[in-house]
């Protein structure tokens, strides 16, 4: 339905779902995926270390670009090789959470957050601030610069930066390896 070489228009009639169609070929390593996912919910990607996950996630986010691949969510089109379209990460209304956290770290955890909420204007925010404070605990380390922060701390931050640009897709990198067994549950 969505294979290579199909051209289709930038805004198409959809149900709100996910095609994806990727292929990434590194040396000793090929990553073929062919998905179709609801546009709601919950869809998580297992495999041993190694398998693609993060580059399969990565692709979604425009963060690497495969040698093929198309890329529609819920009727946009975001990537589409056979005719040399690609919406780069930063028009992609997508959340990322890095296995690290990636924060930057010459900007305190309030900066960081603003960065990631600056994206957004104001009327079209779904999650605020103060709700992603208190989801994640992390209201009494807003002050704080990443440095000063453990590794779950830290994570948390990630998620919240990420949850505060009222992503239309939100990717998580092992989002939880870093946090402690009650922050977890």
């Amino acid at each position: 339905m969505f294979g290579f070489g199909k051209r289709p228009a930038e805004v198409v009639a959809d149900d709100g779902r996910i095609h994806a169609r990727f292929l990434v070929r590194h040396a000793g390593f090929t990553l073929d995926v062919d998905l179709d996912l609801p546009g709601r919910g919950v869809t998580a990607l297992f495999g041993h270390s190694g398998s693609g996950k993060t580059s399969c996630l990565r692709c979604f986010a425009g963060l690497d670009r495969p040698q093929q691949g198309y890329l529609q969510v819920a009727g946009e089109r975001w990537q589409d090789s056979a005719c040399g379209f690609f919406l780069p990460a930063h028009k992609r209304a997508i959340g990322y959470v890095f296995q690290d956290a990636n924060l930057f770290p010459h900007l305190s955890v309030r900066q960081n957050l603003a960065y990631g909420q600056q994206r957004i204007p104001p009327a079209q925010r779904k999650v605020a601030l103060d709700q992603a404070l208190q989801l994640l605990g992390i209201g009494h380390l807003l002050e704080r610069m990443p440095s000063a922060l453990s590794g779950g701390e830290r994570q948390r931050v990630g998620i919240a930066r990420a949850l505060v640009t009222s992503p239309r897709l939100l990717l998580m990198d092992e989002p939880l390896a870093s946090l402690d067994l009650k922050r977890k549950q």
